[in-house]
């Protein structure tokens, strides 16, 4: 088979999975009065995890009353029709009403050699040279149970604190740096700070009614990095980032048969919600 061929065969593969979501979507009445276009974000999404071009997806498109219930259900539903979501569960996080779809495989390939950096929400926006206390017994604990078993869901314990949480959400969605809070009480982040923002996203055929007007791509990350951090670690500056999210992403969008793209701008907020 050819490159185009393959990549022409992974493009099928990827748009009969998001028929299949949709379908099981439409089917759950907690699910399918949600707008059609929610519905179908939601649907691409799961199927980027699925598929192996995003490690999670903090589910933001649909908001059932009982998401790990409904959640689970779909899953277990999907599970039943095709094998390319026996790699994929349910984490939640029930202190901050989050639900993450994340695919096995692609987190238990996470080292200390891949981590992202991280970065301490502190005066100096210090780059730390390891991972917050903490976080390396959550993913460990993963893969000695949930990720090893297959299991539908895992339940992160309502004890831990927005130190491990918020870094462990940044390795969860592939982003290059992850912010580290300096307590378990700190509120504001990044209030007037000069960001980097970087959006990657793949391309479209115009038909998809779930790009945005005028466009053919659908936008899957997007995080930011101070300006200051960028400028004394040359690892995190535009030119670097930029050229590693062209290589990461645009390896694991052929496992759908699209290309990357990349935006970068930038921007100061009053707060960035992380």
């Amino acid at each position: 088979m050819t490159t185009h061929d393959q990549l022409h065969s992974n493009r099928l593969r990827y748009e009969m999975s998001v028929e299949l979501v949709k379908g099981e979507v439409s089917k759950i009445s907690a699910l399918r009065s949600a707008p059609h276009t929610k519905q179908l974000q939601f649907s691409v999404d799961i199927c980027l995890v699925a598929l192996g071009v995003r490690t999670a997806y903090l589910v933001d498109a649909l908001t059932p009353p009982d998401p790990v219930s409904v959640f689970t259900s779909l899953l277990k539903s999907l599970r039943s029709k095709s094998q390319l979501f026996g790699d994929v569960f349910l984490l939640s996080v029930p202190m901050h009403m989050q639900t993450f779809f994340v695919r096995r495989t692609v987190l238990l390939e996470y080292t200390l050699l891949n981590f992202p950096s991280f970065v301490l929400l502190d005066q100096n926006l210090t780059v730390s040279p390891s991972e917050p206390d903490g976080l390396r017994d959550i993913l460990l604990n993963w893969s000695c149970e949930i990720l090893r078993q297959g299991g539908l869901s895992c339940s992160l314990p309502d004890d831990l604190t927005q130190e491990p949480l918020i870094p462990l959400a940044g390795v969860l969605l592939d982003y290059p740096l992850a912010y580290v809070p300096v307590s378990a009480h700190q509120s504001t982040f990044l209030a007037g700070e000069p960001l980097d923002v970087y959006e990657v996203a793949f391309n479209h055929p115009s038909r998809d009614v779930f790009s945005t007007p005028g466009t053919s791509e659908f936008v899957f990350i997007k995080f930011s990095c101070p300006q200051r951090v960028g400028e004394k670690d040359s690892s995190l500056s535009p030119s670097c980032l930029l050229l590693l999210l062209k290589h990461k992403f645009g390896f694991r969008l052929e496992n759908i048969g699209a290309s990357v793209s990349i935006r970068h701008y930038t921007e100061k907020l009053d707060r960035v919600a992380l």
